[in-house]
């Protein structure tokens, strides 16, 4: 499988058929047992870790807050990646996925499944990534916030060239976002030639980001 810029890739299949593991293979954060990985041309063994997980950005769809600050949630990679802190992005981020009105110095603990999930995709936005690995990331939304982050999300890969690989159980969500359909079941990838339609193309070949 090739992924081109902007490209929103939508995989669906039955749970428990590896889809939140192949967004951790792609991350570098499950070993590859077959195949290869690679991104502009070099394969994932050349990059160091912290530079490839910089560039391909894994938002898992449980998020994890530190336990201080929303601001200090929402420079936490940032820091982490000696990347500048990027404030004014991040509000105007904060404001585009409904959460313009949560106070930066509130403890992240006191705030809903939907708004940590949020905070989290914000912060992670802020690598300026060149591949958006998202796990369910609007399981916990309600229909309101769920549109407002699908449109971020269709705005930000516009304007930043990101490409989007997202694991989501809708299938309408899928429809609406997607240009691309991957199905897993059975440890067969599969690519939507036309709808409804899924010739196989075995994960043992490999595949390029």
């Amino acid at each position: 499988m090739e992924v081109r810029p902007r490209d929103v890739i939508a995989i669906q299949g039955p749970s428990g058929q590896g889809k939140s593991t192949l967004l951790r293979v792609l991350a570098a954060l499950d070993n590859i047992q077959g195949g290869h990985l690679s991104l502009h041309g070099r394969p994932v063994v050349s990059w160091g870790p912290c530079e490839w997980r910089k560039r391909v950005c894994y938002v898992p769809q449980q998020p994890a807050m530190l336990p201080k600050t929303v601001e200090d949630n929402l420079a936490l990679v940032s820091k982490l990646h000696q990347r500048k802190f990027d404030q004014d992005l991040a509000k105007r981020l904060m404001v585009e996925v409904g959460l313009g009105d949560v106070s930066w110095s509130q403890n992240p603990a006191e705030l809903s499944g939907g708004q940590k999930q949020r905070v989290q995709l914000v912060r992670s936005m802020l690598l300026g990534s060149d591949i958006l690995l998202l796990d369910e990331a609007t399981s916990a939304l309600d229909a309101q916030s769920k549109q407002a982050v699908e449109s971020m999300l269709m705005r930000w890969k516009d304007e930043m060239g990101t490409a989007l690989i997202w694991v989501t159980h809708e299938h309408e969500q899928a429809v609406r976002v997607a240009n691309r359909f991957w199905y897993l079941e059975n440890g067969d990838l599969s690519e939507t030639v036309k709808k409804g339609e899924y010739p196989p193309i075995s994960l043992e070949q490999g595949g390029v980001v």
